[in-house]
């Protein structure tokens, strides 16, 4: 678009500044002339880049309070400035310089000629069109550029046309100042005098920019490029940057990230290349065969001691063939080397993720970005196993294609296997939904503004360490953690109790699997609830998983529980060594499939709470009686 500086230049027009003006004025777009008419105020868009001609008796220029709404609406419609129709030897008006001035529109004078104003609006028009031209002219160009951008010389033919378009000299380094590409040939060393800015830009990274005024007239301009940080920089040194320049190197910008990018990319696919793909299918197919320890051998080249856990879970997220390279690659990316992602060897369209369950919060970190990739685009999937030991991998890949077939048909399109009855199936529907509904209900009758937030929260944060439930929520975990702690006070429990988890737990399962049932009017008390064969079936079932290991298990377990799931208070207690301690908890964590030590747990001020003890709690208090629970939280009521 033209501006006002070349406005000014139009010849016998006769347009000029009342004052001199700052710099960025002469800058002002300016797209043609716009009269005003007497007694008339038009509307904001008729006066967008236009130079708006107004006759010096004009009641607007004359009228204060008219004078101020005028010019107000030139600000507020983008005008490119207002422009008195006077003839030689007359000024504009004070008052109409000061208000000018106050509200920053370019005030000009024009001759009061029709014509004069008829020749500079065909003049502004013409050289816009031309300019349009121009600037066409530079995309086709630009478009030619990218038919050869995947091109090895892709770099170095932007980074030449650049420099033919704008008569510059163009180079482009990398962070750490090494050259890419230039031209001509030698421009390199026109960037000599800016070495410090440039390192400053690309430590920076993203989104920076900087201009310099050179000892010899010329101008640099330097762009990082990119969205890393620190970024590659673009320096352009020039005589003058027209609008048409200006508005190509933006689109060169995005043409020279989208090329790195694309380096990037094939140099990542070089590394895939060299091997490291083939390893992590050949640990998996290892392990479909059932050899582990020759899949823990191989498994020492991606991350030592990736598999030495000895259970883990696996997923299987299902996408289109096309769409599955990149994504096994971010989720490498993102997950880590501490699982074992693969593209399945039998199926196309699925990617296989091994997850060890007690290294840190790799799970609930892996299920987080798995679901995060399910959910931001249509046709995907996902289904998880249940923990399975590394000798049963093809019994949990079974599971999740299972899984997998269940999500297909959900509209969550995530669904985990479950390989046993869960105690919220076996509880009578009934006088189990009674009592969920009165433990819960200072939630469920809050506004569903208020109340679905709080109950989404607790569900994940009974379950996930503060930060996985956060980012699974997309929220920031102080917010989380706010909602678990107004969540708790309303139902008037304490969360860092893991009966009292337990039992929340089983009142929001039970909820969502009885929300079509009405609910008594009476509370039932929930050792009454459980206290059925079939739940005592359950319960036996459930623990009797334990007695298949010679080893006191059931002990450890319930002083474990006494001492609020704390290690060293648990150790104390039996007099054993908080070793032993671990080793009976991750022999329990096999045989039960429940997550139990505390280095994946969420710690609180006051001890562990661990979300794998919740049916473990609830499945001792039914055999044995045991619980610290008080009597109010046992029958539900308030």
């Amino acid at each position: 678009m033209s501006t006002l500086k070349f406005a000014i230049s139009v010849p016998d027009v006769g347009l000029r500044f009342v004052e001199d003006p700052p710099a960025v004025q002469m800058e002002r777009p300016s797209a043609g002339v716009f009269v005003l008419a007497p007694a008339h105020l038009p509307e904001r868009d008729k006066t967008r880049h236009q130079i708006v001609i107004v006759q010096p008796d004009d009641p607007r220029l004359t009228d204060c309070r008219h004078l101020t709404d005028l010019m107000s609406l030139l600000v507020a419609g983008q005008a490119t400035g207002l422009a008195v129709a006077l003839r030689d030897g007359t000024e504009a008006a004070d008052e109409v310089r000061r208000e000018a001035h106050r509200h920053g529109v370019p005030l000009l004078t024009i001759g009061p000629e029709p014509a004069k104003w008829m020749c500079l609006h065909r003049a502004l028009t013409d050289d816009h069109h031309s300019r349009m031209q121009r600037t066409a002219d530079l995309h086709s160009q630009l478009i030619e550029q990218l038919r050869h951008l995947g091109r090895a010389e892709g770099t170095q033919r932007i980074v030449s046309w650049l420099a033919s378009v704008s008569d510059a000299e163009v180079t482009l380094t990398t962070a750490r100042g090494t050259k890419v590409a230039a031209a001509p040939e030698n421009a390199a060393r026109a960037t000599a005098p800016a070495r410090e800015q440039i390192a400053e830009l690309a430590a920076a990274g993203k989104g920076r920019s900087a201009a310099l005024d050179l000892p010899d007239g010329r101008q640099m301009r330097l762009f990082t490029v990119g969205s890393t940080s620190p970024a590659p920089v673009l320096a352009v040194t020039c005589h003058s940057f027209c609008v048409e320049v200006s508005a190509a190197l933006a689109r060169v910008l995005d043409l020279l990230a989208a090329r790195l990018a694309l380096e990037e990319a094939e140099r990542r696919q070089s590394r895939l290349q060299s091997g490291e793909h083939v390893v992590r299918e050949a640990v998996f197919s290892l392990l479909m065969a059932g050899q582990v320890n020759a899949a823990k051998s191989a498994a020492v080249g991606l991350d030592p001691g990736t598999l030495d856990a000895g259970i883990a879970r696996t997923f299987i997220l299902k996408v289109p063939p096309p769409q599955r390279p990149p994504i096994v690659q971010q989720c490498h990316d993102e997950i880590g080397t501490k699982a074992v992602i693969t593209a399945c060897p039998t199926h196309p369209d699925r990617i296989v993720i091994l997850v060890p369950s007690t290294i840190g919060d790799i799970e609930a970190r892996t299920l987080s970005t798995l679901v995060t990739h399910t959910r931001t685009a249509p046709h995907r999937f996902l289904g998880g196993s249940a923990l399975h030991t590394l000798d049963e991998t093809p019994t949990a890949y079974q599971d999740a294609a299972r899984a997998l077939t269940v999500a297909e048909r959900l509209p969550g399109r995530v669904h985990c296997y479950v390989t046993e009855v869960q105690l919220a199936y076996v509880l009578d529907q009934q006088h189990a939904s009674t009592w969920a509904t009165h433990l819960l209900h200072p939630l469920l009758e809050l506004p569903e503004s208020r109340r679905e937030p709080l109950l989404a929260t607790l569900r994940l944060g009974l379950v996930f360490p503060p930060a996985a439930t956060a980012r699974m929520l997309g929220t920031h975990r102080n917010t989380a953690a706010r909602r678990m702690t107004e969540a708790a006070a309303l139902l008037g429990v304490d969360l860092q109790d893991v009966w009292q988890r337990a039992l929340v737990g089983l009142a929001l399962q039970v909820r969502a699997e009885t929300a079509h049932l009405r609910p008594d009017a009476d509370a039932p008390v929930l050792a009454d609830i459980l206290d059925t064969p079939e739940v005592r079936r359950w319960a036996h079932e459930f623990l009797g998983r334990l007695d298949t290991d010679r080893r006191p298990l059931r002990e450890t377990l319930t002083a474990w529980m006494r001492a609020k799931t704390r290690i060293e208070d648990t150790a104390q207690l039996l007099g054993l060594n908080p070793a032993t301690v671990r080793i009976h908890l991750r022999s329990a964590e096999e045989l039960l499939q429940r997550r139990l030590l505390t280095n994946t747990a969420c710690t609180t001020p006051e001890g562990y709470v661990v979300p794998g003890a919740h049916d473990l709690v609830l499945a001792f208090f039914v055999v044995e009686g045991t619980t610290p629970a008080r009597k109010e939280i046992l029958s539900g009521s308030r």
